[in-house]
């Protein structure tokens, strides 16, 4: 007897422990941790943990990702432009890059930003010193919207890295930047070829 009353303890343990468990409150679709930290950001732009997110360049105009450690700036104009009355509105893109500061007229562009700009569609068709030409053709036409990233000097890049309280760049380091204006220009036909001509 007793035999048969173990069994039925046994059993009827077994049953409860194939019980679904009560569903727990969720947070954003996943159960809450039971005392653990939450997943949340620090602050905006942003990941849990402190790690900047990526950032996008002129959302809306050009949609560019820019390199996972740049610091982008809208409205840079007054920053960079300090010399003109009523410069047209700009964003920067400044980042740090391994060696010294490249070439002083700013004839080289970025190899990370170049393939994200390509990755978004963007393709450099031309320069002329410090200004690197980009277009985003439109399908089905003879068409492409036009930017133009200027690259910025050595006391540009400084009023850049103070107005975002970045650090000054590490030895073995260089802060590199463009400025982009916030508009882009359409061109098509004959006055599209001498763009790419350059």
């Amino acid at each position: 007897m007793l035999g048969r009353l173990g069994l039925v303890a046994l059993f009827a343990v077994s049953l409860a422990a194939c019980e679904p468990k009560k569903e727990e409150p969720a947070l954003d679709g996943a159960p809450e941790l039971d005392g653990g930290p939450k997943a949340t950001p620090d602050a905006p732009g942003e990941l849990a943990g402190g790690e900047k997110a990526q950032q996008i360049i002129l959302p809306g105009v050009m949609n560019i990702a820019a390199p996972i450690d740049a610091h982008v700036i809208n409205s840079c104009e007054k920053i960079v432009a300090v010399d003109y009355n009523q410069p047209p509105v700009m964003a920067c893109v400044f980042f740090l890059r391994d060696g010294a500061m490249p070439a002083p007229d700013g004839s080289e562009f970025d190899r990370v930003l170049d393939y994200q700009m390509a990755t978004a569609g963007w393709v450099q068709v031309g320069a002329t010193g410090a200004q690197h030409y980009f277009e985003y053709a439109k399908p089905g036409t003879d068409c492409a919207d036009v930017s133009v990233f200027t690259a910025l000097d050595a006391s540009q890049l400084d009023r850049l890295v103070k107005e975002a309280k970045a650090a000054a760049a590490p030895k073995g380091k260089s802060w590199q930047g463009y400025a982009v204006p916030a508009t882009v220009r359409e061109t098509c036909g004959a006055d599209r070829m001498k763009r790419q001509a350059r």
